[in-house]
C-alpha cells in the first residue's frame, strides 16, 4: 500500500498514517523482515533458563555472570531485552526481621519497677 501511494505522497505521511515505521517499511522493501536468528533464540533459551533455575531470584546482572561463567557470551543489555520480552522479573525476597519472644522489648518498661 505504502510503495504504491508513495509516488503521489511521502512515505514519511504515508507510515505515520498507517501507524508502519519507516525503517520498518525499508526494511520490507529490502525483503529484509525482521526475524530473530538462532543464536538470539539461543540466549533467550539460556536465559529462561537460568532464571528458572534461581527460582525468579537472579536479575540480569546476576545472569550475566552465571552465562559468563559457563562460558557463553552475552551481554547485559542483551540479557535485559531477552527479560523484557519473555516477561521475565525477578522477584526481590522478604528482607529479615528479626522478632523477639520478650513483649516489652524496647518499650522502656521495666520489669523490675513493676515489682517494687
Amino acid at each position: 500500500m505504502i510503495q504504491f501511494l508513495s509516488e503521489e505522497f511521502s512515505v514519511e505521511t504515508l507510515c505515520l498514517l498507517l501507524l508502519v515505521s519507516r525503517s520498518a517499511y525499508y526494511r520490507w522493501k529490502r525483503g529484509a523482515s525482521y526475524q530473530p536468528t538462532t543464536r538470539q533464540e539461543d540466549n533467550s533459551k539460556l536465559v529462561k533458563a537460568v532464571f528458572g533455575e534461581h527460582k525468579r531470584r537472579y536479575g540480569s546482572r546476576q545472569i550475566v555472570v552465571e552465562l559468563k561463567e559457563k562460558g557463553h557470551r552475552i551481554g547485559r543489555y542483551q540479557v535485559r531485552t531477552v527479560m523484557k520480552a519473555a516477561h521475565l522479573q525477578a522477584i526481590q525476597p522478604k528482607s529479615f526481621v528479626p522478632r523477639t519472644t520478650e513483649s516489652t522489648h524496647g518499650k522502656g518498661y521495666c520489669g523490675a519497677a513493676r515489682a517494687a
